[in-house]
């Protein structure tokens, strides 16, 4: 079976959060929650005037080696056939486990109900054979979405501010590893 994956390109990134949006608005993140399935953030390095900045989408990896899968006392966290990882929200029992392990802070807590929401890279979009509601938006395509086994060979497994990924062989891949100026 597929599984699937993320390649991002920094330098093609302009920070305009429609990826965010997309993922807020299909998933219906409850606004005021504190919730961001998906976010860009972005990061300085240098000293004026030799500065440089990082884009970075950041979301669920869904990683090979999945640390919340292994955490949760629950098995609420776990991975599908195809690798994508997904959250049972009717059996987690928000103890905080996998938010607490994920080295990329992609579950989070909603506080109100007491449960962990996280990127399930739309899998009921996947599962229509859709992409990704975060995929389809980018206007400079920094974010695209595809197989594994096309898209593990492309890039960089890792980038500035981005933890290391040889414990949990994130399913990520940077075009550019290079800051953006």
């Amino acid at each position: 079976m597929d599984t699937y994956g993320w390649l991002f390109d920094p330098k093609r990134c302009i920070e305009c959060s429609a990826c965010e949006a997309a993922c807020k608005q299909w998933n219906k993140v409850p606004v005021g929650a504190g919730i961001r399935l998906r976010r860009v953030r972005v990061f300085e390095d240098g000293v004026f005037p030799q500065t440089k900045v990082l884009a970075l989408s950041m979301a669920c990896n869904h990683c090979d080696n999945a640390l919340c899968t292994r955490v949760c006392p629950v098995k609420a966290m776990h991975k599908r056939p195809d690798g994508i990882v997904v959250v049972d929200t009717e059996a987690c029992v928000g103890c905080g486990q996998c938010f607490q392990f994920c080295p990329y802070g992609a579950p989070q807590m909603n506080m109100a109900a007491r449960k962990t929401y996280k990127c399930t890279m739309c899998a009921d979009r996947i599962d229509q054979n859709l992409m990704p509601a975060c995929a389809t938006v980018c206007p400079t395509g920094a974010l695209q979405w595809g197989k594994w086994d096309e898209i593990a060979g492309k890039g960089a497994d890792c980038v500035g501010h981005f933890n290391s990924p040889s414990l949990t062989q994130p399913h990520i891949r940077f075009q550019s590893a290079e800051w953006g100026s």
